[in-house]
C-alpha cells in the first residue's frame, strides 16, 4: 500500500477547524512520523489543490479515570493545518478519484 494513503488520518472537526476553511486552512490529524512535504503531497493527490504551507502540531494526550484508580491515557497525536493557495475550499469529506 501507498505510504501517501497512510498519511491522513481523519479530518478535524472542531469549530476553529470549520472556521479557518472559510480562509482556505484545513485541519487534519496525520501519522506521527509524517513530514510536512509528505503532508503537502497526499493533500494535493487526494484533494486535488495545490498547498500554500503546512503547519504541524503535537496533540498531547488526555487522561480520563476507569474505574477507581486506573487511570487511561490517550496516545499522542500530530495535526497538520493545509493552507491552500488562493483559499480554495474543499470538501474534506470527499476525495478525488
Amino acid at each position: 500500500m501507498n505510504r501517501l494513503h497512510q498519511i491522513l488520518v481523519r479530518p478535524l472537526d472542531t469549530e476553529k477547524s470549520f472556521a479557518g476553511q472559510k480562509s482556505g486552512k484545513f485541519s487534519f490529524v496525520v501519522k506521527n512520523d509524517a513530514s510536512k512535504t509528505e503532508i503537502a503531497e497526499a493533500v494535493e493527490k487526494y484533494y486535488g489543490v495545490k498547498v500554500k504551507s503546512v503547519r504541524t502540531t503535537k496533540i498531547q494526550p488526555k487522561t480520563r479515570k476507569a474505574g477507581r484508580r486506573e487511570i487511561q491515557k490517550r496516545g499522542i497525536q500530530k495535526k497538520a493545518v493545509v493552507t491552500t493557495v488562493g483559499a480554495k475550499t474543499i470538501d474534506i469529506n470527499k476525495i478525488k478519484a
